[in-house]
């Protein structure tokens, strides 16, 4: 856990007044739920997120969890990206031979 988490969950342990194993205990709780629900959102055909298939995510007692398309749209970005390097790293090594 990165120390800027750490402060945060401190803050919020503090404000809510728990303890701090209870704070890490929601925190870890929060991202397994967002992260199941998001690893089963659907990709198309060339692997890209469909950004309409991101459920919003309710969280029982806490709110919920509106996906950020603009997040979305960067993953997508990123895919796109890879794709790109891993295309160019293929001509090199063909090149090569």
């Amino acid at each position: 856990m990165s120390s800027r988490q750490q402060e945060v969950i401190v803050k919020l342990a503090r404000l809510h007044g728990i303890t701090i194993g209870q704070a890490e205990e929601i925190w870890s709780s929060f991202g397994t739920t967002i992260a199941t629900h998001i690893s089963s959102a659907q990709k198309n055909d060339e692997g890209y997120f469909i950004e309409d298939s991101f459920p919003i995510i309710h969280i029982e007692n806490f709110g919920k969890f509106v996906p950020n398309k603009r997040r979305i749209k960067y993953a997508n970005h990123c895919i796109t990206y890879k794709k790109k390097q891993n295309e160019h790293n293929t001509s090199d090594t063909t090149l090569q031979e």
